[in-house]
């Protein structure tokens, strides 16, 4: 339970994370937008008259109620590549469920007035996320699935078994959203009702609380909770020539939202992160006219609970201590008016004409910068822990992951060659003009020869249609592209097997993967996900080198996933150095020997050698499958020393999925006449 817990919070955040990263243009040109009308009125009021003016206003408005329908989209996008179902099915579902709850059935409403009540909906933020994870839990159900014939493309196929999943999630989210939506009624009505009642002190907590916790769900607190109250709200007087909105200015935002100032020297003093201190640089000079949507999307601060605590409670103290300071006297107020985005401390000094109350001012941000420090500090670990986690990609977007991960390192890697940057790209190209393919080469069980499953190898068709072996895999691992290169060994094999199985055919699939990805959780999960269903069938083959770098993590997790059902196999014994001492260590299923000790049995050391190593694997119960058999006399020789099973250019080359099978069904026993037609 706990590895599942942190994958869903890991791959949670990280989609959260770059759904309102891949926002911040959108933000930044809109903070642009909108601080110039404002900055116009406070400093040039003059500049009202003309029309560029009102154009400026109108355009930053229009792109400000746009927001919440682009972070629903980047959302649905983000949360389908992270789940691994279609974006495309994601992000229309979502228009569907939220345009489908503000149906007015009286009709007769105008078209932008509707408009406008959709993009005004909090709704948004939550329904793709709500849609993307019940979407991908029917999918795991195969009694869904419309089509399961191979005679279709794969891609067609897919998507017609999008069908019935999506009816049900669309049916399902729906009524969700309905019933949340009764329940926040009855919940926050009756304490909008009694906030007339509450004292200035009351009031602003109420403000405060409600809008920040609006704000880490990804809702435009301030606006919402304008909207429920009501613009007068922020007119009343909290104390002599201060009003509730020039409180929150000056003692509680500190340069925006969740008192952002200390927010951003927090990450300087503390974050280890690059992206976060680099996004901190970017939001400085918009956090200094009170500007901090940059910060709450991009770090972010939304559904983000490591630092949505202080976010909300930071605030909260510093009404208090503000609060206290007032009504002891220490501070007076002139009633000049500042706009809001004045920045801290110039709003001070306008508001009293003097310096005390800059002086708390400084002392508070003094005491959030203390606050927020453990938290950014948590956060930075957290951060520095799955810097590659995006590196979990979808076969479908084999193309654009590959660029995008090209792009990110070449950034880690600037101090690499030249050469060997054009080698890589050479090496993507020419994978991406051809096709990837997975064959199987049988596997045997001896004595009897019979095909009892299969090893599943990479292949590569090219553009002249030419089968060549994976000669790019070193260069995908070196460049840290072998994530995208099991994921699709997965996905493939999985669908193999659905299509064997329709026809009653069952084999057992061995697959192989990198040793760098056996203990990542993601890697892992994706395992159980898409394979799951088959793990009595699968095999999984692994280097002795993936153990040389964290011996506890790997047999974790091969425990895990033996537990349900999936077996191990060392692969290539015999070609390093410490295999002998491995296997006390390890708990693996069976060891497949290498075919370079087996080409060394034409001496009598090298008979005695692979004699003596199946004698020894055999004592400690490991199960022996001998790969590379050429010859009917190493066939001979690798059944008289104790081999399992056997597979090798003898028998059969990999085949493509549909002669693999025939093959096994027309070899289910191979006899020595067969090895003279082989």
């Amino acid at each position: 339970m706990q590895v599942n817990f942190q994958l869903f919070d890991r791959s949670f955040l990280l989609a959260v994370r770059e759904s309102f990263i891949a926002l911040l243009p959108f933000l930044l040109i809109n903070a642009l937008l909108a601080l110039f009308p404002v900055l116009a009125t406070a400093l040039a009021p003059e500049l009202s008259v003309y029309d560029a003016f009102h154009w400026f206003e109108g355009i930053s408005d229009t792109l400000g109620r746009l927001f919440p329908l682009l972070a629903m989209l980047s959302l649905s996008y983000h949360f389908a590549k992270y789940l691994d179902i279609s974006a495309v099915a994601s992000a229309t579902l979502s228009l569907c469920i939220i345009f489908s709850l503000h149906v007015h059935t009286s009709g007769g409403l105008v078209f932008s007035d509707y408009l406008l009540e959709v993009l005004g909906d909090p709704r948004m933020v939550i329904t793709p996320i709500l849609a993307a994870y019940i979407m991908r839990h029917f999918l795991k159900f195969p009694q869904l699935h419309m089509v399961r014939s191979a005679e279709i493309s794969a891609y067609l196929s897919q998507h017609l078994n999008l069908i019935i999943p999506m009816v049900l999630t669309y049916t399902l989210v729906v009524l969700i959203l309905k019933a949340m939506s009764m329940l926040l009624v009855l919940g926050i009505s009756p304490m909008v009702d009694a906030v007339g009642e509450f004292g200035p002190m009351g009031q602003i907590i109420f403000r405060v609380l409600l809008t920040h916790i609006l704000w880490c769900f990804g809702v435009h607190g301030d606006n919402a909770f304008l909207l429920l109250i009501g613009d007068d709200n922020g007119l009343q007087y909290l104390a002599p020539n201060l009003t509730f909105s020039e409180f929150m200015d000056l003692f509680v935002l500190l340069g925006g939202s969740g008192a952002t100032i200390p927010l951003l020297i927090a990450i300087f003093l503390e974050s280890r992160d690059e992206q976060s201190r680099h996004l901190a640089k970017i939001a400085v000079p918009f956090s200094v006219v009170n500007i901090n949507e940059i910060l709450i999307y991009g770090l972010p601060i939304v559904f983000n609970l490591r630092l949505a605590i202080p976010f909300v409670l930071l605030p909260c103290l510093n009404v208090l201590i503000a609060w206290m300071a007032i009504s002891a006297g220490f501070l007076s107020f002139d009633g000049k008016p500042f706009p809001w985005v004045t920045p801290l401390f110039l709003n001070g000094w306008i508001a009293s004409g003097g310096f005390a109350v800059v002086a708390l001012q400084l002392f508070l941000v003094t005491v959030g910068v203390f606050i927020y420090r453990p938290f950014i500090r948590k956060y930075s670990t957290f951060t520095d822990a799955n810097q590659y986690d995006r590196e979990l990609i979808k076969r479908t977007e084999l193309q654009k992951d590959i660029e995008r991960m090209s792009e990110r390192q070449y950034s880690r890697n600037q101090s690499e060659t030249l050469a060997a940057s054009r080698n890589l790209e050479r090496t993507v190209r020419e994978v991406l003009s051809g096709e990837l393919l997975v064959h199987y080469q049988p596997k045997l069980k001896l004595p009897g020869r019979e095909v009892v499953g299969f090893e599943a190898l990479l292949r590569l068709k090219d553009a002249d249609g030419n089968i060549k072996g994976p000669w790019f895999i070193d260069n995908f691992q070196r460049a840290g592209y072998s994530h995208v290169i099991d994921r699709f060994v997965i996905s493939t094999v999985a669908e193999d097997l659905r299509r064997w199985q329709a026809a009653g055919f069952s084999p057992k699939v061995s697959i192989n993967l990198d040793p760098n990805n056996l203990n990542d959780v993601l890697m892992l999960d994706r395992l159980r996900t898409t394979l799951g269903e088959f793990a009595h069938q699968v095999e999984v083959e692994i280097l002795e080198r993936a153990f040389m770098r964290d011996m506890q993590g790997i047999n974790r997790a091969i425990a895990q996933l033996q537990a349900l059902g999936f077996r191990f196999l060392l692969d290539d014994f015999g070609t390093g150095f410490s295999s002998l001492s491995l296997l006390t260590q390890i708990s693996v299923d069976g060891i497949k020997l290498d075919r370079s000790i087996l080409a060394k049995t034409d001496t009598d050391q090298g008979r005695v050698l692979y004699r003596q190593i199946c004698q020894l694997c055999k004592s400690l119960g490991f199960q022996l499958v001998a790969e590379g058999v050429e010859t009917p006399s190493e066939a001979s020789f690798v059944g008289d020393a104790g081999v399992d099973y056997v597979q090798g250019w003898l028998f059969a080359k990999a085949l493509p999925q549909a002669q693999a099978m025939e093959y096994a069904l027309n070899h289910g026993k191979i006899t020595p006449n067969d090895l003279d037609i082989i």
